[in-house]
């Protein structure tokens, strides 16, 4: 609904269509009295123009005299606004030795704007509304959801210049650059929803943080096989906000086999957080936060595999930690597209999180297939196959997640 300062501000504008409207039609109540010579002249009409518009100019400042100060509205200038999104909803059951859990436990919307502000300058924003029942893994033989929470995250927020497609800066808070999965991201692209262990809780920084706050520097070229991709950055993560930490990634694609492999590099410190294992977060067997603050270095490899009917992905990082065990996660995923609307996947998933037995080397089998009705609708179904390696107490989850993309 439009405010009285809205109106006011349209006024002018108003009282000069209605003035040329009123001078149009005395013209044609006239057209047949007058010669071709009496009407006026391209000049004349522009100077009228003119005229008016100093009129509209002045009658804007007559309205803004003080007495009646009504909001004022700015227009934004850019070069083009997007604005899209999704909703994710899943249905999880969790099969323990000693329980069985059932629940509807997440709705997620993220609302995804981009704006291109000139031809250089950008800006990005994803912004959550998550209503979750966190899956309790505390106990594996014993899985219960917790009550539901809302949770209101700014997931993204970024400015980008770019130079060049090879050299560009975004500012604010962005996506960590380290291998695949993590920077895809978005549930509309994601075979499962619930990420490799490494990348657990979410968001959280067990080998790596899932998102950074500070600068990177990245671009991409284009060569005779494919293209070359780079990253450099430095920022911090939320759960440590003065521990920096900087890394890079490099990565080569060649385009006719369908091959990607990356390499990944980062050093920091790791802030210590209640060693209690009630700060589980969903799916999650490690806490947000290391149980010991220390200094760490990690690097990692990835390669994709995306051709024909065929997707394959892997990822490998080890941390080498100053005052703890270090740590190591891996997965391989292989996909086959059975036809353009169906792709059934396996992933094997391993994780040693370098924090003595209370918080164990895990792995995972997870099996499962995605269908796609439309191309922003997706529909999952899987099942996880979980044990803990130091106490051999295993679960069992099945999910079936839906994804709608606008």
């Amino acid at each position: 609904m439009r405010t009285l300062g809205q109106y006011r501000s349209c006024a002018p504008l108003m009282v000069a269509v209605y003035l040329l409207l009123t001078a149009g039609a005395a013209g044609f109540a006239r057209a047949d009295a007058e010669s071709v010579d009496d009407r006026p002249t391209v000049e004349q009409l522009a100077a009228r123009i003119a005229a008016l518009e100093a009129e509209r100019e002045l009658a804007a400042l007559a309205f803004d005299d003080g007495m009646d100060k009504g909001p004022t509205v700015g227009v934004f200038d850019g070069i083009e606004l997007d604005l899209g999104g999704f909703v994710t909803q899943t249905l999880t059951v969790a099969h323990g030795k000693k329980n069985t859990a059932v629940s509807p436990n997440q709705t997620l919307l993220e609302l995804l704007i981009r704006a291109t502000v000139t031809e250089r300058v950008s800006v990005f924003a994803a912004l959550g509304w998550l209503r979750e029942a966190d899956l309790d893994l505390k106990n594996p033989e014993r899985p219960e959801f917790r009550p539901q929470a809302n949770r209101t995250p700014q997931i993204i927020a970024w400015t980008n210049y770019r130079h060049s497609d090879a050299i560009q800066l975004r500012l604010g808070r962005f996506v960590t650059p380290h291998g695949i999965i993590n920077i895809e991201h978005f549930p509309p692209t994601l075979l499962e929803i619930n990420q490799p262990q490494f990348l657990r809780p979410f968001p959280g920084a067990t080998l790596f943080p899932n998102f950074m706050s500070g600068a990177e520097i990245h671009g991409r070229l284009h060569t005779k096989i494919g293209t070359l991709s780079h990253s450099i950055f430095g920022g911090i993560y939320s759960g440590a906000p003065e521990e920096w930490i900087v890394g890079g990634r490099l990565a080569s694609s060649a385009t006719d086999l369908g091959l990607t492999f990356g390499l990944n590099a980062s050093t920091g410190a790791r802030d210590a957080g209640a060693n209690d294992m009630t700060a589980l977060a969903n799916f999650a067997t490690v806490p947000v936060a290391s149980t010991r603050a220390n200094d760490f270095s990690l690097v990692g490899a990835d390669v994709l595999f995306d051709k024909g009917r065929f997707l394959f992905k892997n990822e490998v990082f080890y941390s080498f930690e100053s005052k703890q065990s270090d740590r190591l996660g891996f997965y391989t995923q292989p996909a086959f597209r059975i036809t353009d609307k169906w792709i059934a996947f396996y992933r094997f998933d391993y994780l040693d999180p370098g924090q003595g037995k209370e918080f164990g080397t895990s792995t995972e089998h997870v099996a499962g297939v995605n269908f796609l009705p439309h191309h922003l609708v997706r529909i999952r179904g899987s099942v996880f196959f979980k044990e803990d390696i130091d106490t051999n107490k295993k679960t069992t989850i099945g999910q079936l997640s839906l994804t709608v993309s606008f």
